[in-house]
């Protein structure tokens, strides 16, 4: 195999609108393992989906007008395409990695590349990615370059890869999920540009798209799993106001204790907003953390967090700080937007919902400005303590608004 590290990805595939397969699902899949693929489209398919409906294969001097803009690639990805241009492709690059995964019909019955011209132009790839059933057709066998992949009847309970003399298990999750051959050669081929050799590349390519799948619905979508870095941000986001809170905590933490809450953009329940556990309390006068920030645990901050992402998508992040007429003064003399709660005028069936006076103040604050202010505050109640709340974009904007109001900015 020749070294690809000066070299990029390209993929030459064809177009689904859908973005289920095709090319679209390739860049997907390639992005998910933080790699940057080139992408000139093969064919144009009309589709869904659920069925295709026609298929248009252009011509290879299109192709190559596109190929020859831009920089020479170390790895190929083929997907959909005419099956006499993988000599062409060869030719142009003949040190580049090529990585076929044929496509003769689709799971709608729609045939794409002829099997008799396939068979003549499998020599020019270095890898073949077929199913089981492609794999029947064209007679064949698993090999040290053919790979080739089972368990697409509905009675089968496992999915089985086979590569060489290796067979590979991993368990059957129900329902029909459209572009698993795409992803998983793409990520094959990922894997190749990164160095695994071909029976690491198929070990981990198997590992990732069951973890995508896992996530998906109908279609196989990548940009699921590619939400967990959204969550490591959340989380590093948080974490990085520790010190901060830390030395302001003696001026901001009330008797209940303090809470950061940060929701993730999609936050369902309190379970998806990060925030710190047991809360921050004071002992001996300083601030303590239980732990660093988690998606575990109950909050109120996070509750308000949910409620006032519902209202503006773009707050999702809320603080709790003590109460101190002074703070409210330098919150209006710093120009933040302030909104007083009286909990009196609570009404009855609020009152006596736990949860329900955080959702009926946040809403109450919203009809007044047409927006959520920066701080709501309320000067307590029966059982109830004093506290002022403070929300924004992310944790760095929160704790700058808290700085302002404590006199620090």
């Amino acid at each position: 195999m020749s070294d690809t590290s000066e070299k990029r990805v390209m993929v030459i595939s064809g177009f689904d609108p859908s973005a289920g397969a095709g090319i679209l699902q390739d860049i997907k899949s390639f992005a998910l393992l933080g790699i940057s693929a080139m992408g000139v489209v093969s064919a144009y398919t009309i589709q869904n989906t659920h069925k295709v409906f026609l298929a248009r294969f252009r011509k290879w001097e299109e192709i190559d007008q596109e190929l020859s803009v831009l920089p020479e690639p170390g790895i190929i990805k083929v997907g959909l395409i005419s099956p006499e241009m993988l000599r062409l492709i060869r030719e142009k690059y003949p040190s580049a990695v090529i990585v076929w995964n044929i496509v003769l019909r689709s799971s709608s019955g729609y045939d794409f590349e002829p099997p008799e011209i396939v068979k003549e132009n499998l020599a020019y790839a270095d890898f073949v990615i077929l199913n089981n059933e492609e794999a029947g057709i064209l007679g064949l066998e698993p090999s040290d370059r053919v790979v080739v992949t089972g368990g697409h009847g509905k009675e089968a309970e496992k999915v089985i890869v086979k590569f060489g003399r290796l067979a590979f298990e991993t368990t059957r999750l129900p329902g029909r999920y459209h572009g698993t051959g795409c992803a998983f050669s793409s990520l094959f081929a990922g894997h190749l540009y990164l160095g695994y050799s071909p029976e690491e590349a198929v070990k981990a390519s198997i590992e990732i798209l069951q973890k995508v799948l896992e996530k998906s619905n109908q279609q196989v979508q990548p940009e699921m799993l590619a939400r967990d870095w959204m969550k490591f941000d959340v989380l590093d986001s948080l974490n990085s106001v520790k010190k901060e809170l830390l030395t302001v905590g003696e001026k901001t933490i009330p008797e209940v204790g303090q809470n950061v809450s940060y929701a993730l953009p999609w936050s369902k329940d309190e379970f998806e907003v990060a925030k710190f556990p047991g809360r921050i309390r004071l002992k001996e006068g300083k601030p303590v953390f239980v732990s660093d920030a988690s998606f575990a645990d109950y909050s109120h901050t996070a509750r308000m967090a949910l409620v006032a992402k519902s209202f503006s998508p773009h707050i999702r992040c809320v603080t709790n700080v003590r109460y101190c007429a002074e703070y409210i003064d330098n919150a209006i003399k710093s120009g933040l937007t302030v909104f007083k709660y009286d909990r009196n005028s609570e009404p009855e069936d609020v009152k006596s919902v736990d949860g329900k006076s955080m959702e009926w103040m946040i809403q109450q604050a919203y009809k007044t400005f047409g927006k959520i202010p920066d701080i709501i505050y309320d000067e307590g109640f029966w059982g109830k303590e004093a506290m002022i709340r403070i929300f924004g974009r992310n944790p760095k904007e929160v704790i700058e608004k808290m700085k302002k109001i404590i006199g620090i900015l």
